[in-house]
């Protein structure tokens, strides 16, 4: 069987194809008989309207193409499922690639989204290439930046320095002095400086020792390895989630119990770290905030809003859970 078309609607409900189009776009023009009288149709044959060829005419889609630097690290993905519900709440549907923080695959998915024709595009953990952002400017597309910041276009973040500042303090308000960063493949360049810069200046403020910085190998962990921790650190910081759960693995391999030997907090607050068998304290972004505000934005712009750049930057929450206690030796205060 051949699927209906917009002719076989037209036939069957006595008017032109013109008119079905218009009952279809909820044109006002139409009346209540005739409306009627073509959604009748359009239920009796199992019509779709064919969207794609309609945004085609039209040379403009309602979809909005998602970038992420790497679906691995679990905040992406519940952020991307985030963007897609408050995009689908407006009409507008989503297109996901992942780049593995490349440049060159980050060029070449940008490219096909242009293909595609996207209305918009949202970017998370992008690599910071500008010539994305010129590509996209030069094509007329709106671009969002999501969970990080950029100068050239909009974008919505958090308060990095500020989270940082809350996951030392809250170490040393412990009684930690002596305290490590911790970071691995799974955080973005501009990411893992901005947060480390931010531990150093946070570790200054609050009198306490920073330890040399931990590059921890997080596919090794997850595949068994034990890697040598610095045991001079009772306190670690780590610059995501991800890494910092696979720290407490680590950890617990070289015979330190977390938070009876180290402590650990991480950043981002991605669900799996609520768990009672994970309880990592963490500083927490506002994700749903975070994504409603960067749908938003975007949205806007392909309204035709204009004007500067804008910036929007959330206050990061400091959760605290199991994993943070005072040093070994050291009653908490």
């Amino acid at each position: 069987m051949t699927r209906p078309t917009i002719l076989d609607v037209a036939e069957r409900s006595g008017v032109s194809k013109s008119t079905v189009s218009n009952v279809i776009r909820g044109a006002a023009a139409v009346s209540p008989d005739v409306r009627s009288r073509v959604l009748a149709a359009v239920d009796e044959l199992g019509y779709r309207p064919n969207g794609v060829a309609r945004q085609l005419v039209q040379r403009r889609t309602t979809t909005l193409g998602v970038l992420v630097g790497d679906l691995g690290n679990p905040f992406y993905g519940e952020l991307v499922k985030l963007l897609e519900q408050h995009a689908h709440a407006d009409g507008f549907t989503t297109m996901v690639c992942n780049t593995d923080g490349s440049s060159e695959l980050e060029t070449a998915r940008v490219e096909t989204f242009l293909e595609r024709r996207v209305a918009g595009m949202v970017l998370l953990q992008p690599s910071g290439d500008r010539g994305v952002l010129e590509l996209l400017r030069a094509e007329g597309v709106p671009a969002v930046v999501v969970s990080s910041t950029s100068a050239e276009v909009d974008s919505v973040g958090v308060d990095e320095a500020r989270g940082v500042s809350l996951a030392v303090g809250h170490l040393a308000g412990l009684g930690h002095r002596r305290l490590a960063y911790v970071t691995s493949a799974y955080v973005e360049a501009r990411t893992n400086l901005v947060r480390h810069e931010s531990f150093a200046a946070a570790c200054d403020a609050h009198g306490c020792d920073e330890a040399s910085p931990v590059e921890l190998d997080v596919d090794a962990v997850l595949a068994g390895a034990a890697p040598l921790l610095d045991e001079s650190a009772t306190g670690f910081v780590a610059a995501n989630d991800f890494t910092a759960i696979a720290l407490v693995e680590a950890l617990g391999r070289n015979r330190r119990i977390v938070p009876r030997d180290a402590s650990v907090v991480g950043f981002d607050g991605i669900a799996l770290t609520a768990l009672a068998g994970v309880g990592l304290t963490t500083v927490a972004q506002p994700r749903g905030e975070m994504a409603r505000a960067g749908v938003r934005m975007v949205l806007d712009r392909i309204a035709g809003a204009e004007g500067p750049p804008r910036h929007v930057v959330l206050e990061p929450e400091l959760v605290v859970r199991t994993t943070a206690a005072a040093p070994p030796g050291r009653s908490e205060r």
